[in-house]
């Protein structure tokens, strides 16, 4: 009798543990897919591929910058700065220092620094940056949806 007790806990315990594991599994895959976003777009970068940087923002991205007016759609300010960063041999990189991910994966906020400079025009900017991205679905892509972001000239 204590053995079928015993087992009938261990069974209860566990089906109300299971949904907080798969919960748990299902938010680590969706962080370490952002992670992996954001190592692919410092790949892009090093290797200047404007059009695959390009191609990791929504087609209506918003872009907000200081002391400038937002602007929406890949092909404007984001095609612009990539482009002339590609094209110049530009550094740039980000690195993920805060996540926030929607209960159901599909939307994450990403918080870090960003790093560029452009040595044949003489600048280097540090700063700040939060991405908005947005799925279809666990094995969609992730895309830009808004990039925002603040730099000063790194000393």
């Amino acid at each position: 009798m204590r053995l079928i007790s015993a087992l009938s806990a261990i069974a209860v315990i566990f089906s109300l543990a299971l949904p907080v594991i798969a919960e748990t599994t299902a938010r680590d895959e969706t962080r370490e897919s952002l992670i992996a976003f954001n190592d692919r777009f410092n790949q892009l970068a090093a290797s200047h591929d404007a059009a695959g940087l390009i191609a990791l923002y929504d087609e209506d991205a918003f872009w907000i910058a200081p002391a400038t007016r937002p602007s929406q759609g890949r092909d404007g300010v984001p095609r612009q700065t990539i482009t002339f960063m590609s094209e110049n041999n530009g550094r740039l990189s980000h690195t993920v220092e805060d996540l926030f991910i929607s209960d159901d994966g599909r939307l994450a906020v990403m918080k870090g620094v960003t790093r560029a400079s452009v040595e044949s025009h003489g600048f280097q900017l540090e700063g700040s940056y939060i991405y908005v991205l947005e799925r279809a679905g666990e094995s969609e892509p992730w895309r830009i949806v808004l990039d925002m972001f603040s730099n000063y000239a790194a000393e």
